[in-house]
């Protein structure tokens, strides 16, 4: 009865169902990973961390990462600023206006380059990192990624600008290693004249439990995923079991005929 099954343009419709129900729950389960990405950075985005300042070296050995108990931990770091490769990453906003943040990477001696944020300015004129040693303070924060930060990468961009404050990135546009994650520097000692400088405000947790409108996003596209895998098995099976009541029916026909039975 199903042996009409194994004709060469039906094994082509099991390789199509085959290979689409594999990719959909592939594509639903990396969006619900995307979710949960998402999802923590909500949750983390109003943690205040209360603790001392730390070394960053204690929290962040060479080749670690940042985890989500350290992002907004308080850390210091000595270095000197490297001005020359100075970046920064237009069309940010801050009370109402929008301007740029600063990027300046600090070499520390025996360990990969920190990423600071020394801050936000509005305009064109940026002011110079100060020169000699400097003593860091700032707090710890993730990467920017467009799928775990409510922040729209910047486009358009000229010599000098970054789009996201993103390690990933920054690897390939600066000439030595780099320690993950940044600093939001809220001070440095010695104190420098950048009082047009504002520190990066803290990231702020979205409404709906600390879940952003992107992970609810992501959250539809995995149901979105999974329902097309479920939806592809579905046609799979009405297709194939018409085709087999279709053909019951002919033979059935066929043998009332020779029986001489009308039907």
């Amino acid at each position: 009865m199903y042996r009409f099954l194994l004709q060469p343009r039906w094994l082509v419709f099991h390789v199509i169902v085959l290979v689409a129900v594999p990719v959909c729950a592939a594509l639903g389960l990396w969006q619900f990973h995307r979710y949960g990405e998402h999802k923590r950075s909500g949750d983390g985005g109003e943690k205040v961390s209360v603790a001392p300042a730390v070394p960053l070296a204690e929290l962040l050995p060479p080749g670690g990462r940042v985890e989500g108990g350290d992002r907004g931990r308080s850390v210091t770091v000595t270095g000197s600023y490297d001005p020359a490769h100075q970046l920064v990453v237009p069309g940010r906003r801050h009370d109402g206006r929008t301007g740029s943040y600063v990027v300046t990477p600090l070499l520390v001696a025996g360990a990969p380059a920190v990423v600071v944020n020394r801050g936000w300015v509005e305009g064109a004129t940026v002011p110079a990192p100060p020169a000699g040693t400097v003593t860091v303070t700032g707090r710890l924060e993730w990467s920017e990624a467009e799928h775990t930060s409510d922040v729209d990468r910047a486009t358009d961009l000229k010599p000098g600008q970054l789009s996201m404050i993103s390690t990933p990135e920054l690897v390939n546009v600066l000439p030595y290693p780099l320690t993950d994650g940044f600093v939001a520097l809220t001070a440095q000692t010695p104190a420098a004249d950048s009082a047009a400088l504002v520190p990066m405000p803290r990231a702020k947790a979205s409404g709906g439990g600390g879940i952003s409108g992107r992970a609810w996003q992501n959250l539809g596209y995995t149901a979105q995923w999974f329902v097309f895998a479920g939806a592809a098995v579905f046609v799979w099976w009405r297709v194939v079991r018409r085709e087999a009541d279709e053909r019951a029916e002919e033979q059935e026909a066929k043998l009332l005929a020779e029986l001489g039975v009308e039907t």
